[in-house]
């Protein structure tokens, strides 16, 4: 199944490159009346995909940082909580199964 993928990608990765280098006129691109810029519609496109993956993954990250921080406050919190919550007397506990049963009586 792994082979089978790989040509798949293989195969519209080259369909890609072929359309690339048949689109690749000059084209203008102007700016709101700013100014204009001149190149190859291939690296056009290739510099909006390129602009689009850095902003999503900027976004994911982002949302990364925040969740981090927010992890950060929840396991201090607990561990207040814990701390509250620890019995007072510094006595061991009795245990409630003994981890082994009592001898038995000698005769």
């Amino acid at each position: 199944m792994s082979i089978v993928r790989w040509i798949i990608w293989v195969v519209i990765f080259l369909v890609v490159l072929s359309l690339s280098f048949a689109n690749a006129d000059q084209v203008t691109l102007r700016f709101f009346g700013f100014g204009s810029w001149q190149a190859p519609l291939m690296f056009i496109v290739f510099c909006a995909f390129a602009l689009g993956v850095t902003c999503g993954l900027l976004a994911g990250v982002l949302r990364v940082v925040r969740l981090n921080r927010e992890l950060k406050k929840v396991r201090k919190e607990l561990q207040t909580y814990e701390k509250e919550k620890e019995p007072a007397n510094d006595a061991d506990p009795v245990p409630l199964f003994p981890s082994a049963p009592p001898a038995p009586p000698v005769l």
